[in-house]
């Protein structure tokens, strides 16, 4: 474990049903204390950008349509080409002006390292504008946070997931 780690948690998210998942677990983990580690809520991915040049490791938690109904959280290291391969065959279906993946992918065409950046994608179903989360995403916070929680105290590699 590395004595000192900067970390940023960034919850991207809207106030649509299941896409209120990454605040929602940024809210949950900025509860507890971490060293080096700060926690950025985003409405948009673009406002990820800033992020990529200030920090270590970047987590990245967004909902995501399109999981399978076994897989209420999938986490991916960026760098890895199978990992990047699934995120771009994630169904569209943001509630965002810009997705994940052409968001990274604009910042590598910029220059923005993104070899450090780890995604955390809950399941999401339900969208509706200014809904409620459901239960099996509220279930799905719990346990991203618990996961992000446990690897921000190990201060490990975004491969490492």
């Amino acid at each position: 474990m590395n004595d000192s780690c900067s970390t940023v948690v960034v919850g991207i998210s809207s106030p649509n049903g299941d896409d209120q998942f990454g605040w929602a677990v940024v809210d949950r983990l900025a509860k507890s204390q971490h060293n080096d580690v700060s926690f950025r809520k985003i409405n948009n991915p673009v406002d990820l950008v800033a992020e990529l040049e200030t920090h270590e490791r970047v987590l990245v938690v967004d909902a995501g349509m399109g999981l399978p109904q076994t897989v209420p959280l999938l986490t991916l290291a960026y760098k890895s080409a199978a990992d990047r391969k699934i995120v771009q065959e994630l169904p569209p279906g943001s509630t965002h002006d810009i997705g994940l993946d052409l968001t990274l992918r604009m910042a590598e065409s910029l220059g923005k390292p993104t070899d450090h950046v780890s995604l955390w994608i809950g399941r999401g179903t339900t969208f509706d504008r200014l809904g409620e989360m459901s239960s099996s995403t509220r279930a799905a916070v719990d346990l991203c946070a618990a996961a992000i929680k446990d690897f921000l105290s190990n201060c490990r590699d975004p491969s490492d997931i």
